[in-house]
């Protein structure tokens, strides 16, 4: 069985960035409720951080402790040649979220489409126990995640839809729902792809 690093490789070694599924040109509502509940010398991450340009947007605003968790070592390599004039202030983290260890804690935990990969409750679980243990009191869960009327599938592998009900149920009592929005976010095909964006704090 393909290892998951291996799979997502691939991924970034065969397809052309701009022409897979999640590729967005500006992460519009990702980048403006970072920019309200955050300031600039507040610990970010960005989980699945693949090459998106949301880290880009984020230095030119000149934010200054950004880490980035990709479990693809293209994808990371990739971001370490872009930003190499930044390095002082980006740390890149080249590993699966469900082994993630680190002696920091986040003021803000970012996540666009790893999450709804997660398809076993054992793996949910420990994606929730690290986001626990790495993110501060008070801190914030960006998510987005395909909606109920979203696909099922994505790069060939079953994800989980989410609404608000959903995702709050799972959560519990450790978080609560700030704000939510949805997004038709286009498909290089010319399809669309539904998506949920919940923001979330942690008590």
């Amino acid at each position: 069985m393909t290892s998951a690093h291996t799979y997502w490789d691939t991924i970034y070694t065969t397809k052309n960035h701009e022409k897979v599924s999640w590729h967005q040109s500006q992460p519009t509502i990702s980048l403006d409720w970072i920019l309200n509940i955050t300031n600039q010398n507040d610990a970010i991450l960005d989980v699945g951080s693949g090459v998106s340009t949301l880290a880009d947007n984020l230095l030119e605003k000149n934010y200054q402790h950004l880490s980035l968790l990709e479990i693809s070592p293209m994808a990371i390599q990739t971001m370490k040649k872009r930003l190499e004039n930044h390095l002082g202030q980006v740390h890149f983290y080249n590993e699966n979220i469900l082994t993630f260890q680190a002696n920091i804690q986040f003021n803000l935990w970012h996540d666009r489409a790893v999450f709804h990969f997660l398809t076993h409750k054992k793996d949910q679980q420990t994606y929730l126990q690290k986001l626990k243990q790495h993110l501060k009191a008070g801190g914030y869960f960006l998510l987005a995640t395909f909606a109920p009327t979203g696909p099922k599938q994505c790069s060939e592998l079953d994800i989980v839809r989410y609404d608000s009900n959903k995702i709050t149920l799972l959560l519990g009592a450790d978080f609560k729902l700030i704000k939510t929005t949805s997004e038709v976010h286009p498909h290089p095909d010319g399809s669309t792809q539904d998506f949920n964006y919940f923001l979330l704090q942690k008590t």
